[in-house]
Order: C-alpha cells, then sequence, then structure tokens
C-alpha cells in the first residue's frame, strides 16, 4: 500500500507540474503530424508510391515488398524514438528528487512510517511506471499508424519500445544519484543528457585509444567505455533488431543496465546518509 501511495505521488507531482501533460502534449503532436504526412500506396503487396510530408518517395526500378518498406521505415522510427523517447523522460522527471528533498516535502515524507529506502525506490517505481506510459503511448501509436496504413503488423517495433525504457532506468538511476547529491534540477537534467551524448563516441574507444600517444590515456579511455552506458551500441542494436537483421548484444546492453544499477544503489545510500 506504501509503495503504491508513493507511486501514486509521483503521477500527481508530474500532473501539478505539467510535465506528464507536456510530454503527452509533444507526442501527441509527432503521431499527429505523422498521420497526416504519411501516404503510401501499395499493390499487390509492394509499394508502388509514396510521400512523407508531401514529397513522393524515390522507387528506383523493382517496387520493393511492403514488409521491407515498413521494417525500414519503422527502424528509421525506432532510431528516432530512441533518442526523443529518452530524452522527453528526462526532462519529465529530472525535478522528482530534487522536490522531493525541498524542505517541508521531505519533512512530511520523513514523518511518515516509512523508510528512507522505500521511499527513493518507490518514486524510482513511480517514474517508471510514468514513463512507461508515456513510452508505450508514443511507441504504440507510432506502431498502430504504421501498421494500419500498411497492413503489415511488425512487433519487432514495440519489442524495441521496451529496450528504450530499459535503457532510460539506466539514465534514470544516474539522474537519481546526481538529485540525491546535488538537490539542482537543472544538474539532474543536463548531466545525463551529457552523459548520453558523451557515451556515443566511446563507441569508438579502440581507434581513439591506439591515435594516443600516452599508455594512462588509452587506459582512461577505455575504463570510461565500461563504466558508462553503451549508447551507441544500443541504438545500432536497435534498429538492426526491428528490420530482423540483428539480435541485441549482451555485453553493452548488461553493462548500461549495470550502471543504472550502481547508480541508483548509490542514490540509496547516500539520501539514507542525509540530515533532514
Amino acid at each position: 500500500m506504501k509503495t503504491w501511495a508513493l507511486i501514486v505521488d509521483t503521477w500527481r507531482e508530474a500532473l501539478a507540474r505539467c510535465t506528464l501533460l507536456g510530454f503527452m502534449a509533444v507526442s501527441s503532436l509527432f503521431l499527429l503530424i505523422l498521420t497526416f504526412a504519411l501516404n503510401l500506396d501499395i499493390v499487390d503487396g509492394a509499394l508502388a508510391a509514396g510521400t512523407l510530408f508531401g514529397k513522393s518517395f524515390d522507387l528506383p526500378g523493382k517496387s520493393p515488398a511492403i514488409d521491407t518498406v515498413v521494417a525500414t521505415g519503422q527502424s528509421v522510427f525506432a532510431g528516432i524514438l530512441y533518442v526523443l523517447g529518452v530524452f522527453l523522460a528526462v526532462f519529465a522527471t529530472g525535478s522528482q528528487v530534487p522536490n522531493l528533498q525541498r524542505r517541508g516535502t521531505v519533512d512530511l515524507y520523513v514523518t511518515r512510517p516509512i523508510g528512507r529506502t522505500h521511499l527513493l525506490l518507490g518514486r524510482f517505481l513511480g517514474a517508471a511506471t510514468l514513463v512507461s506510459a508515456n513510452l508505450l503511448f508514443l511507441c504504440g501509436g507510432v506502431f498502430v499508424i504504421i501498421s494500419l496504413k500498411t497492413h503489415v503488423w511488425n512487433p519487432r517495433f514495440l519489442a524495441a519500445s521496451g529496450l528504450i525504457l530499459a535503457v532510460f532506468l539506466s539514465y534514470l538511476g544516474f539522474m537519481y544519484l546526481v538529485g540525491v547529491l546535488t538537490s539542482s534540477t537543472s544538474l539532474s537534467i543536463m548531466l545525463p543528457y551529457a552523459l548520453y551524448l558523451f557515451s556515443v563516441p566511446l563507441a569508438a574507444h579502440k581507434r581513439l585509444a591506439a591515435a594516443m600517444d600516452s599508455r594512462l590515456a588509452a587506459n582512461v579511455l577505455h575504463a570510461l567505455y565500461w563504466v558508462f552506458p553503451k549508447t551507441a551500441e544500443i541504438g545500432r542494436d536497435l534498429t538492426g533488431y526491428v528490420l530482423g537483421k540483428t539480435t541485441l548484444a549482451i555485453v553493452p546492453f548488461a553493462t548500461t543496465l549495470a550502471f543504472g544499477v550502481i547508480c541508483l544503489a548509490g542514490a540509496v545510500v547516500a539520501f539514507n546518509r542525509k540530515n533532514f
């Protein structure tokens, strides 16, 4: 019951601060644009013609099978949603821990018969359910729109939304650690964005390390690669999986989740040691 109350409080806070409505508004606008911008003409299971934002597709040679077109298009949208979904989710949940630690709010919580670990993890679960609902709306909406227009149902695209959620939860653990340590909403939002972007070039850590003169610098670069989330590799596997050409590599995914778990554990320890 206490956990459910914390989840409800998280949703109420998101509604009161309009972050939930903002997330839904951006997602709805994206889906609305997609609905009216994408038009396809399918003949005998092949794409005969199509327009996107009023511009015709260039279809040289034989018309491609609609299954191939759908998988290719959904892989592109999966890549877009991978970035858009994580960025929107970070923005929507970045203020939760700093707001929780404000005078008055935290005093109300700590006087209740609930442990600090339970309190923080309950809020984490509330944020996870909040983002899950929004990602399901966004990714599920894209899936339904494309499927209804083409009559091709590719369940791998929906599975990819679960992967996007898992990556976000890793970043959410990092956000909670930053929020507990700094009580700053700005840093709780900016640092995950910076980490997301910084982790992309680390995918080429071997080539970058080979170009360095210092052995120490090369080792530091390799260490950063293994510590931080594998944003680029997971994004590559995500689009390849939607296309049906590859499967998810376990090591990048596992180390990314481990990063989030360790950060969340650090946030719990720091939160329990804070004086309120």
